[in-house]
């Protein structure tokens, strides 16, 4: 018992000493100006963006999830794209002044931030966030994923000693040194924490919004994507794969159910099947449905999480060739018993018919309400009234068109969506926002209001 009172000590003193030195910082960040805060800004970008190689090839050896090539590319998208979006906007004192309104907008840091990271997009997130409560003069304390502590730690490092080499305070940028969940929840909890942003599974999220702080969180996403009929078909399959073998399916964002027209579902089959990916059989299909689910918490294996078709295929017990791209499996219907329609956060996609328009919309609807309430869905069409049914029946914050999920939502390369790596649900996925989280979300602003020469 002595130990454990000692241990819990030992916790809450960390936890102040980090909070306590984030204060001193938030005290030089406020007297920055706005060339101040985009030199830092811009220095530790440049470095993150110069180490996305290296960072990302720590993070697939530490993690064992994803691969090389895609998390190069979630960085070089945190570093380049990110900043890119933000590097212009005014978030430093007085950001806006009508004089015919008499309204002026003031900009001021909301505090001190603690940033909860995942082991799926581990390095990315860091420098995402970071770049955010910099940008915003807000100090920010991460508690990284302990399956990720060394590649977020080396990220912290680059992006910290390059922002305060171009004048950013010291201790703008902190983390939890050695990881637990005690740890974690002591800095949510904090007194001296503003707010916090939880980028990760739905038990951490919920328990930073039921910190009483503020939260910016995210939502499970269980991805719908309709084939719908008049649907370019080479380019909706070559979207489909894109997203879904991306990082080997772990962004929250990839289509977890495709759902396929059935005028042109043998077409779809034949050209999913013709580019990498291999339909499972009803011979290894009980076996996969238990590797790659919990069966008992109806929920996906956190091991097959970013994991290879090829080895998820061999721990089922089956072949695949090695260049598969994606493991599909035919299902009847989405829910009830058909627990493979649940997220799968690997590249392993459930492939369902609709017999028109409504039903593929009403399987789309089922999906969502599969745990992915507010997150995102997918259309292909090039009807533009089914794309606006498509837009006002969805409950998803980010209706995505004609483009692949992954990258879609996230706003990369294919959209102009905010780019992000937070994207929140909205009340739908009981989330604070309804939008991809950006330098905003980060700031209170003043509204200033001025007497008007005449009442009306």
């Amino acid at each position: 018992m002595l130990k454990e009172i000692d241990a819990k000590t030992d916790v809450k003193q960390s936890i102040d000493r980090l909070v306590l030195n984030a204060s001193l910082a938030a005290s030089r960040l406020e007297v920055m100006d706005q060339d101040q805060i985009d030199e830092a800004v811009a220095a530790m970008a440049h470095a993150a963006h110069a180490a996305r190689g290296m960072l990302a090839a720590m993070a697939v050896d530490e993690t064992g999830r994803g691969n090389y090539r895609d998390k190069v590319a979630k960085n070089d998208f945190a570093a380049k794209n990110v900043y890119n979006f933000i590097k212009d906007d005014k978030t430093v004192g007085i950001i806006n002044d009508d004089p015919v309104s008499g309204i002026m907008k003031v900009a001021e840091p909301v505090g001190i931030i603690a940033g909860v990271t995942p082991v799926t997009n581990p390095t990315s997130t860091v420098i995402f966030n970071a770049m955010l409560a910099l940008k915003t003069r807000n100090p920010i304390i991460f508690g990284f994923h302990p399956f990720a502590q060394k590649c977020c730690v080396e990220t912290g490092k680059i992006i910290r000693d390059a922002a305060e080499a171009a004048g950013a305070p010291k201790d703008w940028i902190q983390w939890i040194k050695v990881p637990s969940m005690a740890a974690t929840n002591a800095l949510m909890t904090q007194k001296g924490v503003a707010t916090i942003i939880a980028t990760g599974g739905a038990g951490m999220v919920k328990t930073a919004y039921s910190t009483g702080k503020p939260a910016l969180g995210v939502g499970p996403g269980n991805v719908p994507c309709f084939i719908e009929k008049t649907a370019d078909i080479k380019q909706a399959v070559n979207d489909v794969i894109t997203s879904k073998s991306f990082d080997n399916g772990m962004i929250c964002a990839s289509e977890s159910n495709l759902i396929v027209d059935d005028s042109i579902y043998d077409q779809v089959k034949a050209e999913l099947s013709h580019n990498g990916v291999y339909f499972v059989g009803d011979d290894h299909f009980k076996a996969l449905e238990s590797t790659v689910m919990n069966l008992d918490k109806q929920a996906v294996d956190p091991k097959v999480a970013g994991q290879t078709p090829w080895q998820i295929a061999q721990w089922a017990g089956f072949d695949v060739p090695a260049d598969t791209k994606v493991l599909a499996v035919e299902l009847p219907d989405i829910g009830g018993d058909q627990v493979l329609s649940r997220e799968k956060l690997s590249p392993v996609l459930a492939v369902v018919h609709a017999k028109n328009t409504k039903a593929g919309f009403n399987l789309m609807k089922r999906s969502l309400s599969l745990g992915g309430l507010g997150h995102t869905a997918v259309l292909h069409t090039t009807d533009e009234a089914v794309m606006t049914d498509f837009a006002i029946e969805m409950t998803a914050c980010r209706a995505l068109i004609n483009v692949p999920s992954s990258q879609g939502a996230i706003g990369f390369k294919y959209d102009n969506v905010a780019p992000s790596l937070t994207l929140g649900c909205g009340t739908w996925g009981h989330n604070s926002i309804s939008h991809n989280l950006e330098d905003w979300d980060l700031l209170n602003i003043k509204t200033v209001a001025k007497r008007l020469n005449k009442i009306r």
